[in-house]
């Protein structure tokens, strides 16, 4: 079973439902648990037991979000006892839980929140290091990308796993603990752009 955490607010965001979609492409026959990030908790994820968590994107800037609402999840992310992967929000989510900051990119024009910042968007390359993530991949991949905001610093404990000239932690991941990020979208892949198929297959036959 797979256990997928809802990170969006009402519903509005499309990544939870992609990732599912992608899970279920590639494990139809595996179940898959959604549930909000304000319901997660360690004791939850004992009880349902599942093999693999993943963290979505989230649907409104990070400040957003109150602390009390992000105690649950911050705490299966600082004490996991199962594989995480972060995607996008998810993956800056993880660096927020571990006192890392999070921020736009680069403000390229007028405006508050996200308007006027710079954004990163489409299939787009990135390089990459050695990683179980990455096992059967050339260095050099595409995969979709989809955000204004970056990690700023790498958690204690982290090592940088991929990287491009616009956003440089485009990956990474705890070196003992089963923690993994990834600021891109692995979930969007199509038959020109198959690389993020197999990072998420990867992340799957991480036990």
């Amino acid at each position: 079973m797979i256990y997928l955490v809802d990170n969006t607010i009402d519903g509005q965001g499309a990544s939870p439902g992609e990732i599912r979609s992608a899970l279920e492409r590639l494990r139809p026959d595996t179940e898959i648990v959604v549930e909000r990030f304000d319901e997660v908790s360690n004791d939850r994820v004992r009880e349902l037991n599942p093999t693999h968590i993943f963290l979505s994107g989230q649907s409104h800037p990070w400040e957003m979000y109150s602390e009390e609402s992000l105690v649950g999840v911050y705490d299966v992310i600082r004490n996991p006892i199962r594989p995480i992967l972060g995607v996008c929000g998810g993956h800056q989510q993880m660096a927020i839980a571990l006192g890392v900051p999070v921020g736009l990119m680069e403000r390229i024009g007028p405006g508050e929140g996200y308007e006027g910042a710079k954004r990163e968007r489409g299939f787009l390359p990135i390089d990459t290091e050695s990683s179980l993530l990455f096992q059967y991949l050339p260095q050099n991949l595409t995969v979709w990308h989809s955000h204004c905001d970056e990690v700023k610093e790498l958690p204690a404990g982290f090592r940088l796993t991929a990287s491009n000239e616009t956003c440089r932690i485009q990956a990474m991941e705890h070196q003992s603990e089963p923690l993994y990020g990834v600021q891109f979208h692995p979930e969007l892949f199509d038959e020109a752009h198959p690389d993020g198929k197999t990072i998420l297959e990867n992340f799957l036959n991480i036990s």
